[in-house]
C-alpha cells in the first residue's frame, strides 16, 4: 500500500466464531484493517476487540453502522438475520460481505440488491471459495471444453456437529443443506453457468429442527445433473467431480474451508489419438481399456487462504473499481435451488426452481 492509500476499514457484525477467519484474512493483507466489532452485549463486544487488538467495540449493530470508522461490514448473524442487517448496512452507506446463505428466500436478495443499487455500495456473499483462484480455474475449464459436453457435476461435505444446542440447527434456517449444502450448489452454479431447472431432495431430521444429513440432485438447462450429499452427523468427508463428454474433473478440497489443506485439481482427458477415433465414431475399445488411453493434468493450490482471497477480491472491488465477482442475481440463483431442494424433500416430489 502506498503511503497515500487508505485501508479499508472493516467493521465486524457478531462475535460469531467464524470471525476469526476474517480477522485473520484482513490481518495478512496490507489494504484493509479491522476496526470496529459489535455485538448485543457490550460486555461481550469489548472482550472481543481487546483480544484481538480491535481499536472500538460498541454494544449494537445500530451504533457501529453510524460510525465513520467502518467502510466495510462483515455480518456473519444467523442466517435469517443475514438480509435485514445487509439491508441496514447498506442503507448506512457502508459495503457488505454477507456470510453464506446470503438469504434463505430468493425474493429477499432483490432488497438486498436494491438497497447496494440506492447507495452505491457492494454487498456481497461470502461463499470464500467463490473467491478463490481455484474456482476460477475450474470454471475456465469448464467453459473452455477441457473435459468436452459436461455430463454431471458431484460432491459431498461432512462433519460431525458435536453440540445439539448449536445455532446450525435452527429451523429458521439452520441444516446441513443450508450449512454445507450451500457449497456444492454454489461451486456448480459458478462452473457450469447453467440454469438449474428442476431438482429431488431426500431430507433426514434424525429428531432435529432441522436436516441432519441431506441428499440433492439437480437438473440443469442443457441435460447437465448436479448430486450431493451434506451430513453434520457423519466423519468429516469432502469430495468434487464434474465428469464431461471428453474427460474429468477431480478436486481433492473444492469447499476451501480448511486454509491450512492443500487442495490438488486433476483433469483427466482423452488421448489426442482416442479424442479423434471418438469423434469419427471409430472407437471400438472394450470396457476397461480406457486408463491406456488418457492423459492427465495436475493443478496444485498450496498456501493459499481462501478467506484472504475473498477480502483481497473485496480490496479491488471497493478500492480499484474491478467488477464485482459473484453477483448478487447469482446468489439469488443458489438460494432458490436450496429453497426448491427443501420443498422437495418435505413434498417427496420434483420440484421447478422459481428464481
Amino acid at each position: 500500500m502506498t503511503p497515500e492509500e487508505v485501508p479499508l476499514r472493516w467493521g465486524l457484525l457478531s462475535t460469531a466464531r467464524i470471525n476469526d477467519r476474517i480477522v485473520e484474512a484482513v490481518e495478512m493483507s496490507e489494504r484493509s484493517e479491522i476496526t470496529a466489532i459489535a455485538s448485543r452485549s457490550e460486555g461481550r463486544a469489548c472482550s472481543y476487540a481487546q483480544s484481538n487488538g480491535i481499536p472500538l467495540s460498541f454494544g449494537s449493530y445500530e451504533e457501529m453502522l453510524s460510525s465513520d470508522e467502518v467502510d466495510i461490514v462483515y455480518i456473519s448473524l444467523p442466517n435469517w438475520l443475514h438480509v435485514p442487517w445487509g439491508v441496514n448496512t447498506a442503507r448506512s452507506g457502508k459495503h457488505a460481505l454477507i456470510e453464506k446463505p446470503v438469504a434463505i428466500y430468493p425474493g429477499e436478495i432483490e432488497r438486498l440488491r436494491q438497497a447496494a443499487g440506492e447507495n452505491g455500495v457492494i454487498v456481497q456473499e461470502a461463499s470464500m471459495m467463490r473467491f478463490h483462484p481455484q474456482t476460477a480455474l475450474l470454471r475456465r475449464l469448464v467453459s473452455e471444453g477441457a473435459i468436452g459436453t459436461p455430463r454431471w457435476a458431484q460432491g459431498t461435505f461432512s462433519f460431525t456437529l458435536l453440540y445439539t444446542d448449536d445455532i446450525r440447527l435452527d429451523a429458521r434456517g439452520g441444516g446441513s443443506v443450508w450449512d454445507l449444502g450451500c457449497y456444492p450448489v454454489t461451486l456448480f452454479q459458478a462452473v457450469l453457468q447453467r440454469r438449474p431447472i428442476e431438482v429431488e431432495g431426500f431430507i433426514r431430521r434424525a429428531g432435529r429442527p432441522a436436516d441432519m444429513t441431506f441428499a440433492a440432485q439437480i437438473h440443469y438447462e442443457g441435460g447437465v445433473m448436479g448430486q450431493f450429499v451434506t451430513s453434520m452427523e457423519a466423519l468429516p468427508s469432502w469430495s468434487g467431480e464434474f465428469v464431461g463428454s471428453r474427460g474429468r474433473i477431480r478436486i481433492s478440497y473444492p469447499w476451501l474451508s480448511q486454509v491450512e489443506l492443500a487442495s490438488t485439481v486433476e483433469v483427466v482427458t482423452q488421448s489426442s489419438e482416442v479424442a479423434a477415433l471418438s469423434k469419427s465414431g471409430e472407437d471400438n475399445r472394450a470396457f476397461g481399456d480406457e486408463a491406456d488411453n488418457q492423459v492427465s493434468d495436475l493443478h496444485t493450490f498450496e498456501g493459499s487462504n481462501a478467506y484472504f482471497e475473498e477480502v483481497k477480491a473485496m480490496e479491488r472491488m471497493i478500492l480499484d473499481g474491478e467488477p464485482v465477482i459473484f453477483p448478487l442475481e447469482e446468489s439469488a440463483v443458489n438460494v432458490a435451488t436450496i429453497r426448491a431442494l427443501i420443498e422437495s424433500a418435505d413434498s417427496r416430489k420434483v420440484v421447478t426452481v422459481d428464481e
